[in-house]
């Protein structure tokens, strides 16, 4: 019996040792200096009584975050011939907003590809750049802003917001608001452009601008009757996202 657990003794000192393949000199607790082929699962997180978990058909071995052990994650990634993937996505915002008084504006039909000119106000903070590395993609932009109109009574106030991509006209809505002073709402664009130039450093813009004022004022990104509306609830927010074949 006392040879026996002297057995037993050596063999846990050299399962604690670190073990080399092909090699002599191993730095981890197993080193392999070659290929490694496995003939079934490959199980992460077990313990003493517990078997680590193998994952499911289609996850991905993913080391996380503490850099200290290594899960499984699920990633989806789209299927079939032509498939896309997110190349890259940004969400940029405007407080600053952009305010039009005076004369009507033009409401005439816009023109894609027209140039950006001084008629357009910018909404600054809702510029952004994107690139292109593949001539095979999509390149979605998501606006939202909200419009106020005062000092007109219950006349309407019509205007238009625009997509700018290199400064030349690529989306454009218009829309009109209807009530009392202070009256505001919600304004949305999304467009979808495919197929664009490789290329570094797109520049893309937010920009609106006045059509039929009916001589009151209207905010675009800002309030202008704080009674009803405040700059956080009036914020712009312009989100671009680049999908590209994986």
């Amino acid at each position: 019996m006392k040879k026996i657990f002297l057995i037993l003794i050596s063999s846990a000192g050299l399962l604690k040792a670190q073990v080399g393949i092909n090699t002599s000199t191993p730095v981890n607790t197993l080193d392999i200096n070659g290929d490694l082929n496995l003939r079934r699962e490959m199980r992460v997180g077990g313990n003493n009584t517990q078997k680590g978990n193998a994952g499911i058909a289609g996850d991905i071995f993913h080391n996380n975050s503490t850099l200290a052990t290594n899960d499984w994650k699920a990633i989806k990634i789209a299927d079939g011939e032509g498939s896309m993937s997110l190349f890259s996505m940004n969400t940029v915002a405007d407080q600053a907003g952009a305010t039009f008084s005076g004369s009507n504006g033009s409401t005439s039909p816009y023109t894609e590809n027209a140039a950006l000119d001084a008629t357009w106000t910018v909404l600054t903070g809702a510029s952004d750049t994107f690139s292109i590395t593949n001539a095979t993609n999509k390149v979605t932009f998501t606006f939202q802003t909200t419009a106020q109109k005062t000092a007109n009574t219950n006349a309407s106030i019509s205007f238009a917001c625009g997509i700018f991509v290199d400064n030349r006209l690529r989306a454009v809505r218009t829309d009109v608001l209807l009530g009392g002073d202070g009256t505001n709402k919600i304004f949305n664009l999304n467009a979808t452009l495919t197929n664009l130039t490789p290329k570094n450093n797109y520049s893309v813009k937010a920009a609106c601008t006045k059509r039929n004022l009916n001589a009151g004022t209207l905010g675009v990104g800002k309030a202008v009757n704080a009674t009803f509306l405040n700059a956080d609830m009036a914020q712009s927010v312009l989100t671009t996202s680049v999908l590209q074949p994986y």
